[in-house]
């Protein structure tokens, strides 16, 4: 395959405050984010650049300073999916052009030159939730129904490159939420009453099972969960933020993190920032942010309400946006204890948008960036 050509799509422009790195790419007619990726310490994202008649999807490529290294034009397909091979290489998979058949093919996204275009199969809709041993894992879960088995796609690599796809159905019970860690897959899901806890390997086999009650919590997210220590789960109840701190033996301790003072409509999975660091986005009726949890501490929480751009209301401190109605899209590790967030202005007409805003920022574990 030939490796995919360099393009400028972008006007680029660069703030920097002591609150973080402010990057805009701007369009000349239009711009859609799709996916994005941590890629070593930078930030890979997938969008879509409008043009009078269609559009490209264009990668780009951004350090952890907010400096944009390159774009590059995808030649062989749309609708991009972002991964990293047990290698920490960047793949995707795109839907190549086609006038009768939707069918997926899984690229290295840089050096191609080795690689022979594969036979495509039926486009997996899940997440990327990480890599185990020789493997790259996506999940899938139906938010409609509990009745239907979740999926995990297994792409197996063997000397840099995929070896073979395989689907797996996950054994009852469904709607999962799923946590990786080194080379063990959690699933965390409701039974009856209880919450079941599985680990399973990256064959869909499970390995161990344990039950515990949280009562009226419900656990949004999960920050950590293990067998062999404390587990933490984030839950909210009126704005009320608290963590759920669950020890080996399946006893579980509230504890207070903040009150938002807004009711969370959506959060997003964590992302690991660094040991013990996990940041995670959400949004309310009157916004959207992101909090910053560290060892079951809450050390930043910026939150989009009242302010052009987003303040952490831990600190008071503000990163400055002039545009309204902000949109989070994305959010992934850069640097140990740093992150990026891709933002856009909300549209009427989503192809018209023309900007993504970046944020750059570092976080200290005592809560200032």
């Amino acid at each position: 395959m030939n490796n995919n050509k360099t393009v400028a799509p972008f006007q680029i422009e660069t703030a920097r405050t002591a609150a973080a790195v402010v990057t805009r790419l701007t369009a000349a007619t239009g711009v859609s984010h799709k996916d994005n990726l941590n890629c070593g310490d930078q930030t890979l994202m997938a969008n879509y650049v409008y043009n009078d008649r269609s559009y490209d999807t264009v990668y780009t490529l951004m350090d952890a300073v907010g400096v944009v290294i390159e774009s590059y034009e995808e030649e062989d397909g749309i609708l991009p999916t972002l991964f990293n091979s047990p290698t920490e290489e960047p793949f995707v998979s795109v839907v190549p052009y086609h006038p009768d058949k939707e069918l997926e093919i899984s690229i290295p996204v840089f050096n191609r030159e080795q690689t022979e275009k594969p036979k495509g199969n039926r486009p997996f809709t899940g997440n990327f939730i990480g890599v185990v041993k020789d493997t790259s894992l996506f999940y899938d879960v139906d938010p409609w129904s509990d009745k239907k088995p979740d999926k995990m796609l297994a792409i197996e690599f063997k000397d840099g490159a995929i070896k073979k796809k395989n689907n797996i159905k996950v054994p009852p019970p469904a709607q999962n939420k799923v946590y990786v860690q080194g080379e063990e897959i959690h699933l965390l899901a409701e039974e009856g009453e209880q919450w079941i806890h599985r680990l399973l390997n990256e064959k869909g086999e499970e390995l161990r099972r344990r039950y515990f009650s949280l009562g009226d919590k419900y656990p949004r997210e999960i920050i950590h969960l293990s067998f062999d220590d404390s587990s933490c789960l984030l839950t909210e109840e009126e704005g009320k933020l608290e963590l759920a701190v669950v020890d080996a033996a399946g006893s579980v301790t509230p504890k207070a993190l903040f009150d938002l003072g807004d009711p969370v409509f959506n959060t997003w999975p964590p992302v690991s920032i660094g040991p013990g660091v996990s940041a995670l986005r959400f949004n309310t009726e009157f916004g959207n942010g992101w909090m910053v949890i560290h060892k079951h501490q809450l050390v930043e929480l910026f939150y989009s309400k009242g302010v052009d751009g987003y303040k952490n209301l831990l600190t008071g401190e503000q990163i400055s946006i002039p545009e309204k109605k902000l949109i989070i899209s994305g959010l992934n590790k850069t640097r140990e204890n740093a992150l990026a967030v891709i933002i856009y202005p909300k549209s009427d007409k989503p192809k018209e948008g023309k900007t993504l805003i970046i944020i750059n920022r570092t976080i200290t574990t005592d809560g200032n960036g």
